[in-house]
């Protein structure tokens, strides 16, 4: 009985040994980190067809490519004549009321981005811009109109400038495109766009691979099996002599 039941043990060690090795990860794996472009890595460029870091820009104004948009631009120029606005950190600086579109060469289920420009506090228009995302097969996931608010009194009268801001953060589906229409929503020129934050790939360590931690672990289980054999074999051992000492 006592046989039966360290067969027995055998067995189902070298069962959980195989049900683990087929749950093991594969030859290696991916690890996600978050990226953000703050548009300073980059001499200053026009971004039309730029790939860096995994994202592909592209401007369309009217519908036709433009190089109204401008990598690493640290200060703008207000539409009121005479006047400069420095930006906090260099951005990306959109100059035509144009389409900017975000490809990425990773799906990422984080978008983040903010904007700024500077318009007259007096008019009563909203400023909005809209927001389209797109899955991996470039189906639309959704499309948010986004509102930028006023944050400071930048000039006194009677230029009456203010500065506008506006973030939007997205976290959920895969996205492979990002969409910002800057076309029709009241937003003075130009805009920054800035802190592009989103979620990358990077390679990581490799692992063992199913097979080899399969003979790892039967290796283990026949080490087992071993030993439960010669404790087995002990016992016979001194059965018998002691069987012999009684005779």
């Amino acid at each position: 009985m006592a046989t039966f039941r360290n067969i027995l043990s055998v067995l189902v060690l070298s069962t959980v040994c195989f049900s683990l090795s087929t749950l093991m990860a594969p030859e290696s794996v991916q690890a996600a980190t978050l990226t953000t472009l703050t548009f300073d890595e980059l001499p200053t460029q026009p971004v039309d067809d730029l790939s860096f870091k995994g994202v592909t820009f592209d401007l369309k104004v009217d519908g036709v490519d433009s190089t109204a948009a401008t990598y690493n631009v640290s200060t703008i120029i207000d539409a009121l004549p005479l006047f400069r606005v420095d930006y906090s950190s260099p951005a990306l600086e959109i100059a035509s009321p144009g389409i900017l579109t975000l490809d990425f060469a990773t799906p990422t289920p984080i978008v983040m981005f903010g904007i700024e420009f500077i318009r007259d506090f007096r008019d009563p228009r909203t400023p909005v811009f809209t927001v389209g995302l797109f899955d991996v097969e470039l189906m639309s996931l959704e499309s948010s109109e986004v509102t930028a608010s006023e944050t400071d009194n930048l000039l006194p009268s009677p230029l009456r400038g203010a500065f506008f801001d506006a973030s939007f953060a997205y976290n959920g589906t895969q996205v492979k495109r990002v969409v910002v229409d800057f076309s029709k929503g009241n937003l003075a020129l130009p805009i920054g766009f800035d802190n592009l934050t989103y979620q990358a790939a990077t390679q990581t360590a490799s692992v063992p691979e199913p097979g080899s931690v399969f003979g790892l672990l039967a290796f283990s289980a026949l080490g087992a099996g071993s030993v439960i054999q010669r404790k087995h074999k002990q016992q016979i051992e001194t059965y018998l002599i002691a069987g012999e000492q009684d005779s």
